[in-house]
């Protein structure tokens, strides 16, 4: 009896912890993660390679999102928040411009008005971190919300 009583007390000690865990992880499903993304993006920084590259070279372009698509110079397609969790991961669909038919895996982070995404552009995994280490494809932009 004294097993019984025992294991019950750990449970209920140990379940709301466990339970509190899973869901920090856990998108609320009446706030999608795209919903929070919509809006007009403008680039502030960038880098790719390990070298800083101007905002100029992305000829005044502004990131517009929805809670599902993306659309960037001419580069039109959807995207999938795969976790939203820290660091969140996306996956970007490209079906219309130089992306097309690609699949780009990403990081973002969003933080108030700001949003920091680290595309992988060439072959290989998901980026670890929002660094854009010498002589690889990940490029790392900083956004700001239009108003």
């Amino acid at each position: 009896m004294y097993k019984t009583i025992a294991c019950a007390v750990l449970f209920s000690l140990f379940a709301p912890v466990c339970a509190a865990h899973h869901h920090s992880d856990a998108v609320e499903p009446d706030v999608p993660p795209g919903s929070l993304l919509a809006g007009q993006w403008a680039p502030v920084s960038a880098q790719q390679g390990g070298q800083d590259l101007p905002v100029s070279a992305f000829g005044g372009a502004s990131l517009n999102l929805t809670e599902r698509t993306y659309d960037f110079a001419g580069d039109r397609g959807s995207y999938t928040v795969v976790y939203a969790g820290m660091p969140a991961r996306m996956d970007i669909h490209g079906e219309q411009g130089p992306n097309a038919g690609r699949t780009i895996p990403a990081l973002y982070l969003l933080s108030g008005d700001d949003l920091t995404i680290s595309y992988q552009l060439g072959p290989g995994v998901r980026p670890k971190d929002f660094a854009s280490p010498p002589g690889s494809k990940v490029l790392v932009i900083h956004y700001h919300r239009a108003r």
